[in-house]
């Protein structure tokens, strides 16, 4: 009798998670031993041994699975054992416990990368090196210095800043023509704007990003990095390695072709990485690697924070209304090329402001990592080994009830608004997402403020943006979460938004003249 596909796959998926059960309960790290005072932290236990947890993680995704089973944890430690690897979690909310993680040596945000993604990239061995590096490295320092003046100081804050903008709207004048209205995917639409944009500013405008099919490709590679996890290959779709494939094929020749613009034109952030690459020995044939991994740190978070932000605001009517109602009395009306000086929209805009710390707060919610390169001791008595990974899942801090109220699980950017409708900076202070305090913070959270209020702006004040006929955004209900593995999540389904221009609005222009750090 014949056997369907189907029946084949599951039946094939099943015995090979039977077998790694039994090897995984009945081996010696199974069970917490002890070395002289030190101990193994207690292990999570399922009731079906190991499968219960892949189960767990493949129906609430990795950041949820890991965040419920921390909550339950009674001690200051708590260990996931997956087949070859240890995942340490300490709950955010116990603040001896992660002031001790905070304060480790012998850790590395770099190694993370690697261990967790590198095969899903497909990483090579020339670039093990430098992604290997401890937070205390060569690598890490350079990296550190670099983007801290891209992304941080003033001047460059400003000119990046200002360029976004403008290559954002030069890419929306290309696409979205007239007042006739134009069905867009509004995930891929956003992407490939965000990408296009960003790619012309950090990498240079004859680099990759310039052709719109390898930005296709790089969305489909970075949004679904977390299906080359599993461990039966032929049930990966075929074209999620043909993208990998192109992807790195084609930035392998832009690296070789040092496409990252002119010698007389001031060095682009990635150009600025190959001199670093340079002076640290770095094969060329780990550039490309290392290029990758900077492009998903980058761009990936800005693009899925600003894609939930226009997301809600096309579910929502009433938060439409109020935006706009604010960006009106803010924008220079006299001309058809609207005007707006971003420092007045943070200081006159509390409702988009406080639409950024939403938007921080439920999708900001990514676990605090880092890879452990020594055998090292935790609270003085459990012993974390070398290749271990230890984190604490933020999900748990933005989301406690005692801070943020009953309606947790609810997007209501009003919640950091006083009665008086100014922003609640107290209650800011209890948002924990770009790392924790006495650890290394992304460097990028000011940019990141300043272009996605930016681009909101600009997008609310140039379009009329309503979901299309039969898509659910319609009724108010929002795209679910799909994890990248990579920060924050995308859209799990890209929903169909018409868009037109605004009657008697030409363009919007956004000025960074009077930027100021913070976000």
């Amino acid at each position: 009798m014949a056997v369907s596909i189907p029946v084949l796959t599951c039946y094939l998926l099943l015995t090979w998670l039977l077998c790694r059960a039994f090897v995984f309960w009945f081996s010696e790290t199974s069970t917490p031993t002890t070395s002289g005072k030190l101990i193994e932290p207690p292990a999570f236990r399922s009731r079906i041994p190991f499968i219960g947890h892949i189960l767990g993680i493949i129906s609430k995704g990795s950041n949820l699975y890991i965040s419920a089973l921390c909550a339950s944890q009674c001690t200051s430690i708590s260990t996931l054992r997956l087949p070859g690897q240890d995942m340490h979690f300490i709950h955010p909310l116990d603040a001896p416990s992660v002031k001790q993680f905070t304060s480790m040596r012998f850790l590395s945000l770099m190694t993370v990368f690697r261990v967790a993604i590198g095969s899903c990239m497909g990483l090579v061995p020339a670039s093990e090196k430098l992604l290997s590096d401890p937070d205390t490295g060569a690598f890490k320092k350079h990296l550190s210095k670099l983007f801290n003046e891209e992304l941080r100081a003033l001047q460059n804050l400003k000119k990046n800043a200002a360029q976004l903008e403008l290559k954002a709207g030069e890419y929306w004048d290309k696409t979205i023509r007239n007042g006739d209205p134009v069905e867009v995917d509004l995930g891929n639409w956003l992407f490939d704007m965000l990408s296009y944009t960003m790619g012309a500013v950090f990498w240079g405008e004859e680099g990759p990003f310039e052709d719109a099919y390898f930005r296709g490709q790089l969305m489909v590679l970075i949004q679904n990095l977390e299906a080359f996890q599993n461990p039966i290959t032929f049930l990966i779709p075929k074209k999620y390695f043909a993208a990998r494939e192109f992807v790195r094929e084609t930035l392998d020749k832009a690296a070789k072709r040092e496409t990252y613009g002119s010698d007389a034109e001031e060095p682009t952030l990635f150009k600025r990485l190959t001199f670093i690459y340079e002076s640290l020995d770095c094969p060329k044939e780990g550039y490309t690697d290392c290029h990758l991994v900077a492009i998903v740190g980058l761009m990936s978070n800005v693009i899925n924070i600003i894609t939930w932000a226009i997301c809600h605001i096309v579910a929502d009517p009433e938060l439409t209304a109020g935006l706009l109602s604010e960006l009106d009395a803010v924008v220079d009306h006299t001309q058809s090329v609207k005007s707006l000086d971003i420092d007045r929209v943070r200081s006159s805009c509390p409702l988009l402001v406080s639409t950024w710390y939403e938007l921080l707060r439920v999708y900001g919610d990514s676990p605090v990592a880092r890879y452990v390169y020594e055998d090292s001791v935790f609270d003085a008595r459990y012993q974390i080994k070398k290749g271990a990974i230890i984190m604490t899942p933020i999900h748990l801090h933005n989301f406690a009830l005692d801070t943020w109220g009953e309606d947790v699980e609810v997007f209501r950017p009003s919640r950091f608004l006083k009665d008086n409708g100014e922003v609640d900076y107290d209650l800011i202070k209890h948002l924990n997402v770009f790392g924790l305090p006495g650890m290394h913070q992304c460097p990028g959270r000011y940019l990141g403020l300043n272009i996605t209020l930016s681009l909101v702006a600009k997008a609310l004040l140039s379009f009329e943006m309503v979901p299309a006929n039969g898509d659910v955004v319609r009724k108010g209900v929002v795209p679910g979460r799909k994890d990248t593995m990579l920060g924050l999540p995308a859209i799990a389904r890209d929903p169909k938004v018409i868009v037109r221009r605004r009657p008697g609005v030409d363009a919007v222009r956004v000025s960074f003249d009077n930027v100021r750090p913070g976000w």
